[in-house]
């Protein structure tokens, strides 16, 4: 393995191939869903990552960072209502340390999953998670990483894993199900970490935002209308403040526009504004340009009682694109009940 690699821009990024097993169990965020979430997934996953070394993605973070793909298989355990699911997922794992055999690291990632046991009203009712067979998975995981050699690395894995639609079909309730997992992992053409001058620091400093979002949730079908698509689109604005380069706290509001609130309360024959206000407070982990932002978000208007809740929750992922353009997709659940995932653009400012 070669020495520091700082200054060596030529040097490329080493390819990790893994491998993964899965094993945990459904958590059952209603009382419906009690007794079909009696279950213990399992599965296995492989994957194809680069661990980016390059001084350009160091300055980016002062942090390595793996990126790549991965295809993950998992039987639900209850193969007449639940099924398998397939996934493939786009990641992002910062290491949060490196320079010792044991080391840690963060992943965030986001995909499509292919569902072969759905809802339906008359030969699988009490499957409420999902309904459309290709809906999206959300993951999250910490993984505690022992190199053994050079080439191969050990690792543990506790991961927090979410099946949705989005709202594009109800029911769709999503299935939250935590798994822990053993793996391993081989690079062929390792490279020696080592820490490398701090070249920028966004500590203690503030970036204002504003992101416009949309999505298509679904009303769902009456005994005399069909059910339906409409639109959601909504802004939101606010500030980060850095407490190091790698989090930040963020306070901000955001203005939906939710036409499928206007046909529901059209179909009741009620004339409820579907209009909404929050306010959000967050944290955000910043890797370079990958950012996973979690926030708790609280109704200030909420004219149409769509949900009882007054509070939600929002997760989004988010790539930076250039210096101050955002992509990404965001999760809107109120407690473990799924409402929509949307898509994202925004600016830093």
């Amino acid at each position: 393995m070669p020495g520091s690699i700082y200054g060596q821009e030529d040097i490329q990024n080493p390819t990790i191939f893994g491998a993964r097993s899965h094993y945990g169990f459904i958590i059952p965020h209603s009382s419906e869903l009690k007794n079909i979430s009696q279950t213990n997934p399992w599965g296995f996953q492989i994957e194809w990552s680069k661990l980016m070394v390059k001084d350009k993605s160091w300055n980016n973070c002062n942090c390595y960072a793996q990126t790549g793909l991965s295809f993950t298989y998992f039987n639900h355990a209850n193969p007449k209502q639940l099924g398998n699911s397939y996934n493939l997922i786009y990641f992002v794992e910062p290491y949060l340390s490196f320079n010792r055999k044991l080391f840690y690291s963060f992943r965030a990632g986001t995909g499509v999953t292919f569902l072969d046991k759905v809802h339906d009203e008359v030969s699988n009712p009490d499957n409420t998670f999902y309904s459309s067979p290709i809906s999206f998975l959300l993951l999250m995981n910490f993984n505690i990483n022992y190199r053994i050699t050079n080439q191969y690395t050990a690792s543990i894995t506790a991961q927090y894993n979410h099946i949705s639609n989005g709202g594009m079909k109800q029911p769709n309730k999503g299935m939250n199900f935590p798994t822990f997992g053993l793996g391993i992992s081989y690079s062929p053409n390792p490279t020696k970490l080592q820490r490398k001058p701090t070249l920028r620091s966004k500590k203690g400093t503030i970036d204002g935002y504003a992101r416009l979002f949309g999505t298509l949730p679904n009303v769902e079908a009456t005994e005399q209308l069909p059910d339906k698509r409409k639109l959601l689109i909504g802004l939101s604005g606010g500030a980060l403040w850095y407490m190091t380069n790698f989090n930040a706290l963020n306070l901000g509001v955001e203005l939906v526009r939710d036409e499928s609130h206007r046909e529901a309360a059209a179909r009741a024959g009620k004339s409820d504004d579907h209009h909404l206000i929050g306010i959000t407070l967050g944290h955000n982990f910043v890797f370079g340009k990958f950012t996973f932002n979690q926030q708790l978000g609280y109704y200030a208007y909420k004219p149409f009682p769509f949900t009882s809740k007054d509070f939600y929750q929002r997760y989004e992922l988010l790539y930076l694109i250039g210096k101050k353009y955002q992509v990404g997709t965001s999760l809107k659940a109120h407690g473990h009940v799924a409402e929509n995932l949307d898509v994202r653009f925004g600016i830093l400012f």
